[in-house]
This record gives C-alpha cells, sequence and structure tokens, in this order.
C-alpha cells in the first residue's frame, strides 16, 4: 500500500526531489526520465507484491533505495524546508524499513521461493 501512497503522491505532489540526484550525476535528460522510473518501479512493485511475484520485491526495493537515497542527496546538497523534507524522509525510510523488516522476509521466503 505505501509504494502505491509514494506513487500517487509523486503524481500529486511533482518529483522535484528525485529529479535532483540524476541532474546533479548525469545531467538534464535524466532528471526528467529517472521520477517517471521510479513511479513504474513503485507502482510496479505494489502490483508485484501482491501478486506475489519475485520481480514485484525487487522494484519496490530499489525504489525504496533510490528513494532514500535522493531525498538525502536533497537535504545534503539545497536549502529546503525542514518539515516537508522530514516527512518525505519519514515515508520513504518507513518503506524501505517495511520491506526490509524480518517478517517481510519470512514472506519472501515462504512465498517467492
Amino acid at each position: 500500500m505505501l509504494a502505491y501512497f509514494r506513487g500517487v503522491s509523486i503524481v500529486l505532489f511533482g518529483s522535484v526531489y528525485y529529479r535532483a540526484l540524476p541532474y546533479d550525476l548525469f545531467g538534464s535528460f535524466a532528471s526528467r526520465i529517472f521520477p517517471l522510473l521510479l513511479l513504474i518501479a513503485l507502482v510496479g512493485g505494489g502490483l508485484g507484491i501482491a501478486n506475489e511475484k519475485k520481480y514485484g520485491f525487487r522494484l519496490a526495493l530499489s525504489a525504496a533505495i533510490y528513494s532514500v537515497v535522493a531525498t538525502l542527496w536533497i537535504g545534503t546538497q539545497y536549502p529546503i524546508e525542514l518539515l516537508g523534507f522530514l516527512l518525505r524522509l519519514m515515508f520513504d525510510i518507513v518503506l524501505l524499513v517495511l520491506l526490509l523488516h524480518p517478517q517481510s522476509k519470512e514472506y519472501r521466503r515462504i512465498w517467492f521461493t
């Protein structure tokens, strides 16, 4: 559910946070593509997990890791509003922790092997 929520928040509230890291590292074209890839990975990961597919977990985990890294990049490189940064970082870390939680690992071991 949280992966879907993050995907919808990217569509509704914009993807400025997720554009800065690829722009700084790869340039303007990558800054347009990476948020779209993140959206596809979050929604595809959520659907894959719901349908018990291995690719779903991998997509959701890679999107969660990128979200945390991109949000931390913004927080360290640019002047930002603290409350918005902390809320984004909180949801990104919660998604990552839930995917890496031991009960999630047990669920993966039972259903995805």
